[in-house]
């Protein structure tokens, strides 16, 4: 049984994580999407900071807190917006 108080829908979704003030950059593919989070696919997961920006190919940006990750993907939590 899944525990996710929010349906998650699997994704194929071009995104970039910004970090250091958008400074640094690294592409990712968001594999499943939620109104309260993703899972991300990024080759340097492990360098991922606890807390970044992620911005979708249509434009749309979460800031995002890390709740797991693995080599090779990331699950992450969206902020709540106001």
């Amino acid at each position: 049984m899944d525990s996710r108080s929010t349906h998650r829908k699997r994704t194929f979704i071009g995104g970039k994580v910004l970090f250091n003030g958008g400074g640094s950059v690294l592409d990712c593919v968001v594999k499943d999407l939620s109104d309260g989070g993703a899972r991300l696919a990024v080759e340097a997961a492990l360098a991922v900071p606890q807390e970044f920006d992620l911005r979708l190919s249509d434009g749309r940006v979460f800031e995002c807190t890390v709740r797991w990750r693995q080599f090779g993907s990331l699950g992450v939590r969206f902020a709540p917006t106001m």
